[in-house]
C-alpha cells in the first residue's frame, strides 16, 4: 500500500505546491512588514510618551498661568472700581424729586455687572486684538528672542481671537488676517449687553531639542504647544451694597488677631500648606512686649507664663515670631489692607509669601521686620506700602523680595529702644533678660545671601532712615565654647562669658553691633572692615561698659611703605587707612574690634562715630573712599589683590539689585547699587534726593491710611494726619528737626499706638477720660525743646492700668481665663444653609468643619493656640487668639464685617445663655447692636470674598508635541 502511495506521489503535478509556497511567503512577508511597521509605531509611540512624561510641558503652563494671573489683576481691578462707582450712586439725589432716594440692591447689581463689562472691554490693554496680543506678551518672563533666548516661549497669534457675546449670544470677533486686525459682527450684537469676553485660541509654543543617550529613540527638534481658551464672564453674584447692619467698627475688618503670631507650614519636604488670607491681620511677636501677661486683669493667655527659664527669642522661628512661613512647600497670600505686625514678616526655609490689597490692590504695612532667612530659595513678593521700624534683610541664598508697586520707609533711627512698652524698663534690655541688640533701633535694608535678589524698581518712594550693621551681639550657641558659658552668679559678671539656653539656637554676647554707615548694605562690603593684619601683642583691651574688645593691629610690610610713601596712589591709600592710624606713635598701626566666632578670631577695622558738617558718618566716608580707589586705575592696575578686597565685583557672592532712580530714593546713609554690568557701585547719601515730605503725604493720603485715621474724607484726614504730625513732633522739639527725622518719628508715634490699639486717635471712654497710650503712660509733658519725660525707668513704681494689646483692648480676657470658660455652640442653619458657631476657651483649640463643603464660620476667641484639622478647607469670620495661629494644610481665611456684625447680632437676640455670653461686656468689651429698626436684610457676599477665579476660567485645553 505505501509503495503504490509513493509511486502515485511521484507523478503528481506540483503546479498546486508551488502556489501554496508563494501564498506562504506573501504572508510571512506581510507577516514582517506588519511587525516592522508596528515596531517603528511602537518606537513613535514611545517616543511621544517620553515627550510627555518629562514634565517638559512646565514652562508653557507656566507661561498660561502668568497670563491668567495677569488677566485675573486687571478683573480684580475693574470689579472693585465697579463696585465703588456703584456704591457710591446707592444714595443718588432726584433733582424732580428735590430728595434723596436709594436704589435697592438688585439695582445696584445690575449697574455693579454693567459697569463690570463696559470697564473691562473699555481697558486700553484688552480693548482689540493688538492690545490683547502685546498686554499677553508682556506677562510672560520667558519670552522668546532668536538671539538671547531661543528656549523661550512664543505667542502665537495665528488663530488667536477676541470674542465679545451679548445676552442674546450675538458674537463681535476681532482676529488678524494676513497679519491684519480685522472686525466681524453677527447682525444685531449688542456692544452694551455683552456678557462674556473670550480670548480664543490662545496658543504658546516652545521649541525643545532632546539629544544624549538616555533620548536616544526620541532624539530630536520638537515643538511643544498648549492651546486654551480664557472665558471672562459677567458674574452671577450678587453682591451686597446695603451696609445698614455693618458696624464701623475696625475689629470686624480683622481675619485675625493673634497676640503671639501666625505660623504657616513647616520645614518638610512631604508637607505642603497654602494659606490665603482674606481680611485685616494683626500679628505680634511672641517674646517681648509681655508685660500684660504678668497681670490677670490685662493677660491675654496663659499659654506662654513667663518663668526664668522662658526661653522667648532663643530660637529662630520665636526670634522671627509674627508672620512666620516655614518650608520651601509653605505659602502665605495676603490680601489684606492692613497687616500690623509687631514683629517680623519673616519667609523662611523657602517659604513664600504674596502681599496684596484686598479693597484695592495696594497693602498697607506695619511690621519692626522684614526677613528672608534659613535654607535657600525663600521669597516675598508685595504690593504694598510698607512702614519697617527696624530692618529688612535677606540673609537666605537665592532669597527674593520685590515689591510690585507702593513705598516703602524704613524710619526707625533711634538710641533707644521705643518699640513698645518694653521701653519702660532699664535701657536695652528684652522682657526676657536678653540685652537688647543695638540694631533692633536702627531701619536699613541688608542682603546677606549669595545669589539673591532685591528688586525694587517699581517703588514709588524708598525712604531708609537707618543703617546697616556687622552684627557682633549675636551667635550661634554651637559655636560657644563651655569654657566660655554662663554657669555661675559670678560668671554673669565676666563680660567674656555669654549666656547660652538649653536647646538654643543662638546666644547673645555682650558685643554692640557695629554700624557700617551704610542704608542699603551687601554681605561684600563687610570685608573692608575685615583684616587679618598682625595684632600687636599685649594690645587687647575690653571695655568694661560696652564690652568691646578692641586690639592693635600693625599694617603689613608692603603697605607701610605705601602708606609713607608720597606718591599719588599711595596718597590714596593714605587717605583711606591713615585716618585710623594712631598719631601719637611712630609705629603703623591701626584700631579694631576682635570677634571670636567657633574659636576663630576675626579683625574689624575700628572707625570712630561721629559725621562731618554735611551730616556724613565716618564709616559712610571710609566706605566712599573705598569704592573710589577701587575705581581708580593707576599704572594699569587697580587698587585690588593684596591692598583691598574687591567688594564692586566679588566672585563668590553675587547679587541682583534693581533699585528706583535716585529721585525716588532718600536714605541716611550710602546706598550700594548695581551697574548694568553687574558689578556693585556706591550712592552716597548725598545724591539720593527724594522728598521724604512730599512721598510721604502722597502715601498717606491712600484709601487704607485714611481709614486708619477715621474715614472721615480727605479733606478731614488730611487735618487729621498734621494734627497727629505736630503732637508727635514735639517728641523731638519743634523747628529744629529735619524732614526725615520728623517723618521717623511721626511714623514711630504711629505704630506705637497701632500695637496697642489698633488706631492711632485716642478715642473718648466717657466724658471726662481719654484712652491713654504708650506716650502718656512715660509721662511726657511738652516743654519748648520737645516732650520732656518725668519718668524713672529704674525706679518708678510701674501701673497696668493702660498696658493694652488689640486683645484686651477689646476682649475681656480677664473674665475668659479666670472661668476657665468653655463655649462651643452652632447656632441654627441660616437660609443659606451654612451653620455658624461661636467658640470660645481660655486654652488650645483644635476645630472642625462646622458645614459640609469643608468650611467654618462663625467667631474664634481663645487664650491658647489656635489649629484647624484637616477637614476645613475654609473659614469665614473672626479669630482671636492669645498665643498663636497655626496653619499646616490648605486653607483659606477671610473676614467679612457685614457677616461678623450680623452673627453677632443674631447671638445677642439667642435664647441660650452662653451664646448670647459673647455680645455682652463680659467677653467683647465695646460691643454695640447694629441692629436699626426698618433695617433690610443684607442679602448677597461682601465684594471683598469675591476672586477673579470665580469669573475667569480655561476652557478647551489641548497639549501637543510635533
Amino acid at each position: 500500500m505505501i509503495k503504490r502511495l509513493k509511486n502515485k506521489l511521484k507523478h503528481t503535478d506540483d503546479h498546486g505546491s508551488s502556489f501554496v509556497l508563494v501564498i506562504i511567503a506573501t504572508t510571512f512577508m506581510c507577516i514582517l512588514s506588519a511587525a516592522l511597521l508596528m515596531g517603528a509605531f511602537m518606537t513613535y509611540k514611545l517616543k511621544y510618551y517620553k515627550l510627555n512624561s518629562l514634565n517638559n510641558f512646565y514652562e508653557v503652563e507656566t507661561a498660561l498661568d502668568e497670563i491668567y494671573a495677569g488677566v485675573g489683576a486687571a478683573t480684580n481691578e475693574h470689579l472693585y472700581s465697579a463696585y465703588t462707582t456703584t456704591a457710591e450712586l446707592v444714595v443718588v439725589y432726584d433733582p424732580a424729586t428735590k430728595e434723596y432716594t436709594t436704589i435697592d440692591n438688585d439695582e445696584a447689581n445690575d449697574l455693579f455687572k454693567k459697569l463690570f463689562m463696559t470697564g473691562f472691554i473699555a481697558d486700553v490693554n484688552y480693548k482689540n486684538i493688538k492690545s490683547v496680543t502685546d498686554t499677553f506678551q508682556s506677562f510672560i518672563s520667558n519670552e522668546y528672542d532668536a538671539s538671547t533666548n531661543p528656549d523661550g516661549i512664543k505667542l502665537d497669534t495665528t488663530n488667536l481671537k477676541l470674542i465679545y457675546t451679548d445676552e442674546a449670544g450675538k458674537t463681535s470677533t476681532q482676529k488678524f488676517s494676513s497679519g491684519r486686525p480685522r472686525t466681524e459682527k453677527e447682525a444685531g450684537f449688542k456692544n452694551d449687553k455683552v456678557r462674556t469676553v473670550t480670548f480664543k485660541n490662545v496658543c504658546l509654543k516652545r521649541t525643545v531639542e532632546l539629544t544624549g543617550s538616555e533620548a536616544a529613540t526620541t532624539s530630536g527638534v520638537y515643538e511643544q504647544s498648549i492651546t486654551t481658551d480664557i472665558v471672562l464672564s459677567e458674574p452671577e453674584y450678587n453682591v451686597s451694597f446695603d451696609t445698614s447692619s455693618t458696624s464701623n467698627n475696625s475689629l470686624y475688618e480683622y481675619a485675625i488677631l493673634a497676640d503671639m503670631g501666625v505660623e504657616v507650614g513647616e520645614d518638610d519636604d512631604t508637607m505642603a500648606t497654602d494659606l490665603q488670607i482674606k481680611g485685616n491681620i494683626y500679628a505680634a511677636s511672641d517674646y517681648y512686649n509681655k508685660d500684660y501677661n504678668d497681670v490677670s486683669s490685662t493677660k491675654v493667655t496663659g499659654k506662654y507664663d513667663r518663668t526664668s527659664t522662658t526661653k522667648w527669642g532663643s530660637t529662630s522661628e520665636s526670634a522671627y515670631s509674627g508672620i512666620f512661613v516655614n518650608g520651601k512647600n509653605s505659602k502665605l497670600t495676603m490680601n489684606s489692607d492692613v497687616i500690623i505686625c509687631p514683629g517680623s514678616v519673616a519667609a523662611y526655609n523657602g517659604g513664600q509669601i504674596s502681599l496684596s490689597g484686598r479693597s484695592g490692590t495696594v497693602s498697607e504695612l506695619w511690621t519692626d521686620n522684614i526677613v528672608i532667612g534659613g535654607k535657600a530659595s525663600g521669597s516675598i513678593k508685595a504690593s504694598a506700602n510698607a512702614y519697617v521700624f527696624d530692618d529688612t534683610e535677606l540673609n537666605a541664598e537665592k532669597a527674593s523680595l520685590k515689591f510690585t508697586q507702593g513705598n516703602y520707609f524704613g524710619y526707625s533711627y533711634n538710641a533707644q529702644d521705643t518699640r513698645s512698652l518694653n521701653y519702660l524698663r532699664k535701657y536695652g534690655w528684652l522682657a526676657t533678660g536678653y540685652k537688647l541688640r543695638s540694631h533692633f533701633s536702627d531701619s536699613a535694608i541688608i542682603v546677606n545671601g549669595k545669589d539673591s535678589t532685591l528688586d525694587l524698581e517699581k517703588l514709588n518712594s524708598l525712604y531708609i532712615a537707618g543703617k546697616s550693621y556687622i552684627e557682633f551681639s549675636k551667635i550661634a550657641a554651637s559655636s560657644v565654647a563651655e569654657e566660655n558659658k554662663v554657669k555661675t552668679a559670678e560668671d554673669e559678671k565676666d563680660p567674656n562669658k555669654i549666656k547660652v539656653d538649653d536647646n538654643a539656637e543662638y546666644a547673645f554676647t555682650n558685643l554692640t553691633d557695629y554700624s557700617t554707615g551704610q542704608s542699603l548694605d551687601v554681605k561684600t562690603n563687610q570685608l573692608m572692615f575685615l583684616t587679618q593684619w598682625a595684632v600687636i601683642e599685649g594690645s587687647e583691651k575690653t571695655d568694661q561698659d560696652t564690652g568691646i574688645t578692641t586690639v592693635e593691629l600693625r599694617f603689613p610690610k608692603t603697605l607701610s611703605t605705601d602708606v609713607a610713601d608720597a606718591t599719588d596712589k599711595n596718597a590714596k591709600i593714605e587717605a583711606l587707612y591713615g585716618a585710623l592710624r594712631d598719631p601719637d606713635s611712630d609705629d603703623l598701626k591701626v584700631s579694631a574690634i576682635k570677634q571670636t566666632v567657633s574659636g576663630h578670631d576675626y579683625y574689624y577695622l575700628y572707625i570712630e562715630p561721629g559725621e562731618d558738617s554735611n551730616g556724613i558718618s565716618n564709616a559712610e566716608k571710609f566706605v566712599e573712599t573705598y569704592y573710589d580707589l577701587l575705581g581708580d586705575e593707576h599704572d594699569g592696575e587697580y587698587y585690588t589683590s593684596t591692598l583691598n578686597y574687591n567688594v564692586r565685583n566679588y566672585e563668590n557672592f553675587k547679587v541682583k539689585l534693581v533699585l528706583p532712580t535716585q529721585d525716588k530714593i532718600n536714605a541716611s546713609g550710602a546706598v550700594t547699587a548695581q551697574n548694568k554690568d553687574d558689578s556693585l557701585f556706591l550712592r552716597k547719601s548725598t545724591d539720593t534726593t527724594m522728598d521724604v515730605s512730599k512721598s510721604f503725604e502722597s502715601a498717606s493720603t491712600s484709601k487704607v491710611f485714611s481709614g486708619i485715621l477715621g474715614n472721615k474724607g480727605t479733606d478731614e484726614n488730611k487735618k487729621t494726619l498734621n494734627d497727629l504730625k505736630a503732637d508727635a513732633l514735639k517728641l523731638s522739639g519743634s523747628g529744629t528737626a529735619s524732614e526725615e527725622e520728623q517723618t521717623s518719628t511721626f511714623l514711630s508715634y504711629m505704630y506705637i499706638n497701632m500695637k496697642d490699639h489698633l488706631s492711632v486717635l485716642n478715642k473718648v471712654d466717657d466724658a471726662t477720660k481719654l484712652t491713654q497710650n504708650a506716650w502718656d503712660i512715660v509721662k511726657y509733658t511738652s516743654s519748648s525743646v520737645g516732650y520732656i519725660s518725668s519718668y524713672d525707668k529704674d525706679k518708678d513704681t510701674y501701673s497696668y492700668d493702660y498696658s493694652v494689646t488689640p486683645l484686651n483692648n477689646y476682649v475681656n480676657y480677664n473674665y475668659i481665663l479666670s472661668n476657665n470658660l468653655t463655649i462651643d455652640k452652632t447656632m441654627g442653619v441660616a437660609a443659606d444653609n451654612s451653620a455658624k458657631s461661636v467658640i470660645i476657651n481660655s486654652g488650645d483649640v483644635v476645630v472642625g468643619a462646622n458645614n459640609n463643603d469643608s468650611s467654618f464660620q462663625g467667631i474664634i476667641i481663645a487664650g491658647g493656640d489656635v489649629r484647624f484639622d484637616n477637614s476645613v478647607k475654609s473659614f469665614r469670620g473672626m479669630i482671636i487668639t492669645g498665643a498663636k495661629l497655626i496653619i499646616d494644610h490648605n486653607m483659606t481665611i477671610s473676614s467679612d464685617a457685614a457677616f461678623v456684625a450680623n452673627f453677632l447680632e443674631q447671638c445677642s437676640e439667642s435664647s441660650d445663655e452662653n451664646t448670647k455670653l459673647i455680645t455682652t461686656n463680659n467677653i467683647l468689651k465695646k460691643y454695640d447692636s447694629t441692629k436699626k429698626e426698618g433695617n433690610t436684610e443684607v442679602t448677597g457676599v461682601s465684594i471683598s470674598d469675591i476672586s477673579y477665579e470665580d469669573i475667569l476660567e480655561f476652557q478647551n485645553w489641548k497639549r501637543n508635541v510635533e
